[in-house]
């Protein structure tokens, strides 16, 4: 992408797009106008754990669609054959999670600012997310990385 941004926009949001070679949904659906419509009514926010028989969960964090390997297709270090629903129903039949500490507020506002959090150079990784994503899957050493990220 040549263009830089600094926030969103639709002309954001269609660069973007265009770049990765994905369709632009969100401007057929009328992008950020109607999306502040909608927020302007309210909305709900939902959380939840689920799996998916459409994609695997690869957009999030693999490849997808796998054969894509230019921008927009590489989205993490996971393997193209993992996220299978059968394997993830079957090996964690149990599975649940505990939200907390959800809060709602105007940017800045929902927590204490504490020090200041090093610049994106200095994270592990370059960011924060970057960060997290080196971390164990091992329960235990994950919670104690992300803090040490965090």
């Amino acid at each position: 992408m040549d263009k830089q941004f600094n926030s969103i926009t639709d002309e954001m949001c269609e660069t973007t797009k265009g770049v990765f070679g994905d369709t632009n949904d969100f401007k057929t659906k009328g992008g950020l106008e109607k999306m502040g419509e909608a927020m302007d009514k309210g909305m709900v926010l939902v959380m939840s754990l689920w799996d998916d028989h459409a994609a695997q969960m690869l957009w999030l964090d693999s490849t997808y669609p796998t054969d894509k390997t230019t921008a927009g297709g590489p989205r993490g270090t996971c393997d193209i054959t993992s996220g299978q629903p059968s394997d993830v129903e079957k090996n964690s039949p149990n599975s649940s999670v505990t939200y907390s500490n959800v809060k709602v507020g105007d940017f800045g506002t929902t927590y204490d600012s504490g020090p200041t959090p090093p610049s994106p150079g200095d994270c592990p990784g370059g960011s924060l997310t970057a960060c997290i994503g080196l971390c164990p899957s091992d329960a235990t050493a994950f919670q104690a990385c992300v803090a040490v990220c965090q």
